[in-house]
């Protein structure tokens, strides 16, 4: 996976709880405290994997809620910054129906990019369901990251997640 995630965790962690927390998520993660996080540098899914359980650990805070502070940080700071192109959405529900595309993009623009695929499908007018696809086993991310995508654009959007499946309902 690219490093941007990891970038992303990083930042997160050092802004919110500070750079000791984040020096003994490494360590519990056993990853020397020099790492640095380059942006298009490629690193190993258990890396991600690792860093997430042992950032838990330092932060006395369960998995998920450390899955749905990183997915609100990148939806409402950090993707905003990197990748401001693709927020010019005139909201939630705009964005995530071109995330696949905006994937697919990132899958021709930055060399060998992987990143989820995504097929929509309508259960009624504001619910929509995700279906994610990728085999790196990171959807329990998706529900942080679309509240976050909620978040910034000042909707509050009831998320849940069932398999590879992303529930969705808007306002």
């Amino acid at each position: 996976m690219k490093c941007t995630i990891l970038s992303c965790l990083e930042e997160m962690v050092v802004q919110q709880y500070g750079a000791a927390q984040w020096r003994q998520s490494l360590q519990l993660a056993g990853i020397p405290e020099s790492r640095v996080y380059s942006t298009f540098e490629n690193v190993p899914d258990s890396e991600l994997h690792s860093l997430l359980k042992a950032a838990s650990v330092s932060l006395d805070l369960p998995l998920e809620a450390v899955l749905d502070a990183f997915g609100d940080y990148w939806s409402t700071v950090y993707a905003p910054r990197v990748y401001k192109a693709y927020y010019s959405a005139r909201n939630s529900r705009d964005l995530l129906l071109h995330l696949d595309d905006i994937h697919l993009a990132m899958t021709k623009s930055i060399k060998s990019a992987c990143p989820p695929r995504f097929r929509y499908e309508w259960r009624g007018e504001k619910h929509l369901v995700m279906h994610y696809d990728s085999n790196r086993g990171l959807v329990a991310l998706m529900a942080g990251l679309v509240r976050g995508v909620g978040k910034h654009y000042g909707e509050c959007l009831n998320v849940s997640v069932v398999g590879k499946e992303v529930h969705i309902r808007f306002p």
